[in-house]
């Protein structure tokens, strides 16, 4: 398993960089191998552990199995520039990108989180009500699936990622689910989280 830090990770664009502790390549992280290790984001000078992996879309390698040993810094809430992103120049501060040398490319630096939520990039989606209800059904190599409401709505989304924050390994169809609603901010659709099992 490699290790490094945290580079800049963008929740809102869905992902970031983690420079390696062996000086090598920046190595891209996206945000379903954050959310396989039950977080919302990452924070510029997070340490990590992960393995590399090649990314099925691309070809290239990524960061997955991540596992968070240490906490950074939150980035800044104002001064210093930072960096924007791939499609917009950089502001005052930051870093290179992405196998480039300092002074632009491909990721500009970490200034505050993107357009993630200001407080330290780990936005919560917005909540959308809770309610309870029986797993109709969960595949956890698919890493999601669907809670039929109680109250006779239309099915619940959960994924994998809400699973694993509450502590399990996976839903058991028929098991009785209490839970949080929240906007998933890709979607717009709404999905569980804070998911308690109610034996």
């Amino acid at each position: 398993m490699a290790s490094g830090t945290v580079k800049w990770f963008n929740t809102a664009k869905g992902f970031g960089f983690i420079q390696p502790d062996d000086g090598g390549s920046d190595v891209f992280v996206h945000i379903s191998a954050v959310e396989q290790a039950g977080l919302r984001g990452l924070n510029e000078g997070d340490l990590v552990n992960f393995e590399l992996e090649q990314d099925r879309r691309s070809g290239k390698l990524s960061a997955g199995q991540l596992v968070v040993t240490g906490q950074g810094a939150a980035p800044p809430r104002s001064g210093g520039g930072g960096g924007g992103g791939f499609d917009r120049p950089r502001g005052g501060g930051g870093g290179g990108g992405f196998d480039r040398p300092r002074g632009g490319g491909f990721g500009g630096g970490g200034g505050g989180g993107g357009g993630g939520g200001g407080g330290g990039g780990r936005p919560a989606g917005d909540p959308a009500g809770a309610g309870a209800g029986t797993v109709k059904w969960f595949n956890p190599t698919k890493g999601f699936g669907f809670i039929q409401p109680e109250d006779g709505g239309q099915d619940v989304f959960v994924h994998i990622s809400a699973v694993e924050q509450a502590g399990l390994r996976g839903l058991n169809e028929g098991q009785h689910v209490a839970y949080d609603l929240e906007a998933d901010r890709r979607s717009g659709k709404t999905s569980a989280t804070n998911l308690r099992v109610n034996d």
